[in-house]
């Protein structure tokens, strides 16, 4: 009975409420319907208004239309071309009836041409009718005072109603022509009368709309045009009696009682667009007042009869709750609050209908079976936890025992490959080894899973530069991108050089993780590594953000959450279609949550994915870095042909003593036209490629090689330069160089590229070795023949096979002009302090003989570089200056004076922005080359 009677309560004033107020409801409603009905009629309004704007203005274009200018020539009279121009107006338009061009002076009046066969006496005739005369002031002033048109009242011809329009013809040419010219047009109102039409279709029957003058004439009628109805005359009485004395406002319900005693609800908006020569025309809107307020009071009665039913319905529902549900269901909620605090003890007392009775029976029953189920999933959650420690360890071990036997059989069949085989078994094997280092890869993916799982994997922080990591990133996926025909680029927003303590190993894992998949999943576009650096607040860390974009394949929306649990990927077809166990994300996922971080994933389906993680890495010191001995095949390079491409001598000597050393044969080209000349005639296994050269630089060279017909193009190329910055390396890369080794040359950064490109050098030997052979009429050289200014002297013997390149000494230098130098010198590190000995030996394989003649041809031909330099700088001849610095800072790094590298370093920067370096930079560059110079004549006995 508590239910029924607060819901009795709300009723009743309800109902109390509706019946003391339905007036004032009614009222307020009457007057939105009547802000409706205004509306309405206004914005009708507003359309006819922009309909007569609109017929003026084509009217106003029309009186300026040259045509009519045209008619002075007689010839057009004769042709009667106007006439059928005003003919084709009136067919293209419906609203002008009849157009006539009339001319006029002073009392005489022509008919120049016109769209019908009408005579001049039926136009004046209808003219009067409609208040006009051709002759009248206000025709005048229409010429006189420029005015724009003048209309005729309207008239009705078999219930159409139309009015003559007439304008005078804009001259521009002719301003002292004293005849005067007009247009007369017959408008037609149907298109406003159809407007109103089309209006009085979509409202009641009962209702009517039309449009009156000032005195409450009907000018149209819409859909009642042609009749004459009571409810027309009604309200014009009422317009008259009421409206000609007062204006209606705005927003204004008219009402008024017809000859039937019916009220009658109007509303009136006047047009804003006023014709000339006419009064103000008004659009109304004419209604029952019954058919406005009958939805109202039908409203208010169904809303009466539905609170008195409520109410009934009401209190018999409440008395029929309180017996059989009320109480009932307080009982269960009571018994099921139980469970929520862990309780579920069987409960035995309960009594109500049927249907409560069957649910009290189904919770005892769940009380049961959770109290059962919740006692399996502790025992099974305990023997899950040990079923996982046991699969992580037996694939630990699975792993490493697989690891021994799989090494030793890539290690027997990389031995294979190299004795001799024939095609077919060849291949076979090749397929063994792939196939094996695949299956490497995946056990290694395995142990590191495992090793996380079991909490065993520790992180390992070293001191490294950030450097290294992009290097190895570049050299390792830029040509796997190019392959494939997708772009690779690498965004750093931080000094590279920069050092870090942190696990370089893990971090390179989780770079090379995020952008094999990146191009493995790109088929088409390009793979961009962004990296940034930020601070962490209220710590001493960093915050390092690995960003790697690509334009590849996507992950549908169901499966991005999925990616990075294991053995997962994004469906089911990818691991058939590109390979993979579905770790790799697993494992980065980890590997960023133990440092301190976590990995975010943006991706739209065929449009590509954006992975972003986040490690947490302190700020790290410089540390030497411990030198590893690079495994070197010498059989597998003896006798190829390498094309040294350099402008310094220095360098060249540099290079051809490492590879002389170890079996090559080398040629040298002084810059890139010489180098196309040179392989025009003769094939090549490998070109070593500077950047900054005279005539043509590396990069045009590389371009051009790459573009050539023959199987040159092929020749795998090394980019040797100086220059440190990212942009040159990669236009370099782009312009297809295999890899970039920068300059001082390391010996080990050299053989590593020799061994990592081992299979394309090897490759390109054996197409010239094949050439050679199929083509015994025309042998090619091995070495080209040297110019005057050639770094080897006319005459002097070639070094042409593996035996020589191995004796290779300090005499061989005899040819570059230092024949005047003793030898047999031993260099002490501590009467040097402008070149870094140590350095240099280490360099030189500790070769001190070799590194004596390497000073003093440095001494010799950079000594007066700045002079050089200088005179460039005057002339503004910025493009010699940069190769001038370029080679003197390519030069001081071959032989470890640091100090004048990184001086020319400063100065060849400036002069690439074609900016005159400060005299102090200038001035600083000489002290530091003067006092290099000095001190290598004083310490070698120049003689």
């Amino acid at each position: 009975m508590l239910l029924g009677s607060m819901l009795f309560i709300g009723i009743v004033p309800a109902f109390l409420y509706s019946w003391l107020s339905s007036d004032k409801l009614s009222t307020v409603a009457i007057g939105q319907i009547a802000k409706g009905l205004s509306s309405r009629t206004e914005l009708a309004a507003h359309n006819l208004d922009d309909i007569l704007a609109q017929r003026v203005l084509s009217i106003q274009k029309l009186a300026s239309s040259p045509v009519f200018e045209l008619e002075a020539d007689k010839a057009l009279v004769n042709q009667n071309f106007i006439g059928s121009y005003l003919n084709e107006l009136t067919d293209v338009d419906e609203g002008f009836d009849e157009i006539y061009l009339i001319e006029t002076e002073q009392q005489q009046t022509e008919l120049l041409a016109s769209s019908s066969n009408q005579s001049l006496e039926h136009i004046t005739s209808a003219l009067s009718d409609g208040g006009i005369t051709l002759h009248s002031e206000r025709v005048h002033e229409l010429v006189q005072e420029n005015s724009s048109l003048l209309f005729s009242t309207p008239q009705l011809f078999d219930d159409h109603a139309y009015l003559y329009i007439i304008t005078s013809i804009r001259h521009e040419h002719h301003h002292e022509d004293t005849k005067e010219r007009f247009l007369v047009i017959k408008y037609q109102l149907e298109e406003l009368n159809s407007q109103l039409t089309f209006l009085g279709e979509r409202i009641s029957n009962s209702d009517y709309i039309m449009l009156i003058d000032d005195q409450g004439d009907p000018v149209l009628k819409g859909r009642h045009q042609g009749q004459s109805l009571v409810a027309f005359s009604d309200f014009k009485r009422f317009y008259q009696q009421t409206l000609t004395q007062r204006p209606a406002a705005a927003n204004e319900l008219m009402t008024y009682d017809n000859q039937a005693k019916e009220t009658m609800v109007a509303t009136l908006s006047p047009l804003t667009y006023a014709l000339p020569g006419l009064p103000q025309w008004s659009l109304v809107s004419i209604t029952p007042k019954h058919t406005v307020t009958a939805t109202i009071e039908y409203l208010h009665n169904y809303f009466m009869l539905a609170l008195l039913a409520t109410a009934g319905i009401v209190l018999f529902l409440s008395w029929m709750l309180s017996r059989r549900i009320t109480v009932p269901i307080a009982k269960l909620s009571r018994f099921a609050a139980q469970f929520k605090l862990g309780n579920y003890t069987r409960n035995e007392n309960f009594r109500g209908p049927h249907e409560f009775q069957v649910l009290h029976d189904a919770l005892n029953q769940g009380a049961d079976k959770i109290s059962l189920d919740t006692k399996r999933l502790n025992q099974a959650l305990q023997k899950a936890e040990s079923a996982d420690r046991a699969k992580s360890a037996f694939l630990a071990n699975l792993s490493h025992e697989i690891r021994t036997p799989m090494n030793g059989m890539l290690g027997l069949s990389q031995l294979l490959l190299k004795t001799d085989l024939n095609k077919e078994q060849e291949q076979h094997l090749r397929t063994l080894l792939d196939s094996g280092k695949h299956m490497m890869a995946l056990l290694n993916d395995i142990l590191d899973f495992s090793k996380i799982e079991q909490g065993q994997l520790k992180l390992d922080p070293t001191h490294f530069c950030f450097t290294d990591l992009v290097g190895s990133i570049e050299s390792t996926y830029y040509s796997l991108a190019k392959e494939k025909g997708i772009g690779f680029n690498i965004h750093c927003e931080f000094e590279q050089s920069r050092w870090f303590y942190a696990d370089k190993a893990r971090i390179r894992q989780i770079l090379f993780n995020l952008i094999s998949n990146a191009i493995k999943f790109t088929e088409k576009g390009s793979v961009d590594v962004i990296l940034r650096l930020d601070d962490i607040e209220g710590s001493n860390q960093q915050k390092l953000t690995i960003v790697t974009q690509d334009t590849g394949i996507g992950i549908p929306p169901d499966r991005v959450e999925l990616i990075f649990n294991p053995f997962a990927q994004a469906e089911a077809s990818t691991s058939r279609r590109f390979g993979g166990t579905g770790l790799g994300l697993s494992i980065v996922n980890q590997l960023a949550n133990l440092m301190d971080g976590g990995v975010t994933v943006k991706s739209e389906q065929g449009q590509g994915s954006t992975f972003t993680v986040e490690l947490a890495v302190n700020e790290g010191q410089f540390t030497e870095e411990e030198q590893q001995e690079v495994n070197f095949d010498h059989s597998a390079f003896a006798n190829l042909k390498v094309l040294i491409v350099e402008d310094n001598n220095l360098n060249v000597m540099i290079i051809e003593t490492f590879l002389k050393h170890r079996g090559f044969v080398t040629s040298v080209a002084e810059n890139g036209a010489e180098a196309l000349a040179m392989l025009e005639d003769n094939i090549y296994d490998l070109i070593l490629m500077d950047n900054h050269m005279p005539v043509m630089d590396g990069i045009e060279a590389t371009g051009r090689i790459r573009a050539l017909s023959s199987i040159a193009s092929q020749t795998p190329i090394f980019a040797c330069t100086a220059d440190v910055f990212a942009e040159t390396q990669q236009n370099m890369m782009n312009a297809g160089v295999d890899c970039v080794i920068t300059k001082p040359l390391d010996e080990r950064k050299l053989l590593d590229a020799l061994q990592r490109f081992k299979s394309k050098i090897t490759a390109m030997a054996a197409h010239r070795e094949k050439l050679t052979v199929t083509t015994p009429a025309a042998p090619i050289s091995v070495v080209p023949p040297v110019e005057a200014n050639s770094l080897v002297l006319e005459g002097a013997t070639p070094l042409l096979d593996n035996e020589q390149g191995d004796d290779m000494n300090s005499d061989d230098f005899s040819d570059f002009g230092l024949d005047g130098i003793e030898s047999s010198m031993t260099l002490d590190p501590a009467a040097f302090s402008e070149v870094d000995i140590n350095a240099l030996l280490e360099v030189m394989d500790h070769d001190h003989d070799i590194s004596v003649q390497f000073l003093h041809m440095y001494s010799d031909e950079h000594g007066n570089d700045i002079a050089k330099l200088t005179e460039a700088i005057d002339q503004q001849d910025f493009d010699n200056a940069v190769l001038i610095s370029h080679s003197l800072k390519g030069a001081s790094g071959s032989v470890c004076a640091y100090k004048v590298q990184q001086a020319a370093t400063v100065v060849e920067k400036q002069l690439k922005q074609k900016q005159i370096p400060p005299v102090a930079d200038i001035e600083q560059l000489k002290k530091m080359l003067d006092a290099a110079c000095q001190q290598i004549k004083q310490q070698l006995a120049y003689p």
